[in-house]
């Protein structure tokens, strides 16, 4: 498939997950946004960019840190993500934020502008990510700061509960149960290479835990359902949904803590560079 394609999937999944995305009540893309952000140390009066904003989970803490005199503009492929997120700014009455559809690329934006870009939970959407990701090096100023989270391993039971759903999976779908535990993005070192190799300096790569719980396995398929993964449960046949959740209520059990909830661990990979 050829790449736009894919990128206008990507978006058309993202348009039909916007109205109920990250609006459950599991701690998820909010800690990963701020950290992300924190990690990456913007100042009062930078200029930054969010790629991949969403509904906002880092460009909002990015509008706190760089304050009344710095700039925020949020970038993604999804027009439905940004509707959501300019309704909360209006509710947060923010000022400081202006919204892209499509692309960060330096053919849609100036070259050698911002002082911060970020993407959390992005890149490894995206069918050319080494091709990209120069591309959002290219928008920063040199010195300027990059900041990606990807991610790492879950624990064995959650692993497992996954890969019963994976084996639905269709053929070449960029997700991050796919594409963002394979290839350039496995490990903390080949994460840094591929930084690297878009030319960053100063990389640092590195796995944070991340807990979540849940009361029982249905309703980890609710949240998973406000989630990329949609994707997958929809290609489960009718006929085969029972005993796939039967199979994925058996792989959590192990999660299961002495309050009688099911807990849960996913590593968050936070990688930060440097444009030289």
């Amino acid at each position: 498939m050829d790449p736009s394609e894919r990128r206008a999937g990507v978006a058309a999944l993202f348009d039909q997950l916007a109205p109920g995305y990250d609006r459950s009540n599991v701690p998820w893309f909010g800690p990963i946004g701020a950290r992300l952000v924190e990690l990456t140390s913007p100042r009062p009066g930078d200029r930054a960019l969010d790629v991949g904003a969403g509904r906002g989970a880092a460009t909002f803490p990015l509008v706190d840190a760089v304050g009344p005199t710095g700039h925020v503009t949020a970038v993604d492929l999804s027009s439905a993500m940004l509707d959501q997120l300019r309704t909360e700014a209006e509710t947060r009455a923010v000022s400081t934020l202006d919204t892209r559809t499509g692309e960060a690329t330096p053919d849609t934006m100036p070259p050698d502008t911002f002082d911060v870009v970020t993407a959390s939970l992005v890149l490894f959407f995206d069918p050319q990510p080494a091709e990209t990701l120069g591309c959002w090096i290219a928008l920063l100023r040199p010195g300027g700061r990059l900041g990606l989270s990807t991610f790492g391993p879950t624990d064995p039971a959650w692993t497992a509960a996954e890969a019963v759903l994976m084996a639905y999976a269709p053929p070449q779908v960029l997700d991050a149960r796919t594409t963002g535990r394979t290839g350039p993005f496995a490990t903390t070192d080949s994460v840094t290479a591929l930084l690297e190799s878009a030319g960053a300096t100063d990389v640092d790569s590195h796995d944070e835990p991340l807990d979540v719980t849940f009361p029982d396995a249905a309703a980890w398929r609710a949240w998973t359902m406000t989630l990329g993964m949609r994707q997958f449960w929809a290609s489960v046949p009718d006929p085969e949904l029972p005993a796939v959740l039967t199979r994925i209520e058996s792989a959590l059990e192990p999660d299961r803590g002495e309050d009688g909830r099911l807990h849960l661990t996913q590593q968050v990979r936070y990688t930060t560079a440097t444009r030289p």
